[in-house]
């Protein structure tokens, strides 16, 4: 995965996003921050020959939202990233739901 690649899939999204947060809160009833949380190596005989980022994308709406959270796996697949996480948990100080991903 590419933050070129990520870029493509949040704006075919078409819900405003952000690298890591937002100097000003989103306007909208759903937003994503995400950042690279990880970088993957590919290695053998104790040699690295490459890399590449992995991402946690984290969805966040004000009403629990399955129809953008489809969207969202359905661009994955779209773009055959391969992902894991799905889980939501509701924000109180915020009266909000986040659902992560990581990609």
């Amino acid at each position: 995965m590419t933050n070129d690649l990520m870029i493509t899939i949040l704006n075919e999204l078409n819900i405003d996003y952000a690298y890591h947060h937002f100097k000003k809160p989103p306007e909208g009833d759903a937003y994503i921050a995400y950042f690279e949380d990880e970088k993957v190596r590919f290695l053998a005989d104790d040699k690295v020959y490459g890399w590449e980022p992995s991402f946690a994308v984290e969805l966040y709406t004000k009403n629990k939202d399955l129809t953008t959270e489809s969207q969202l796996i359905s661009l994955f697949d779209k773009y055959e990233v391969v992902w894991s996480g799905g889980e939501s948990v509701w924000i109180d100080s915020e009266q909000i739901y986040q659902t992560v991903f990581y990609c």
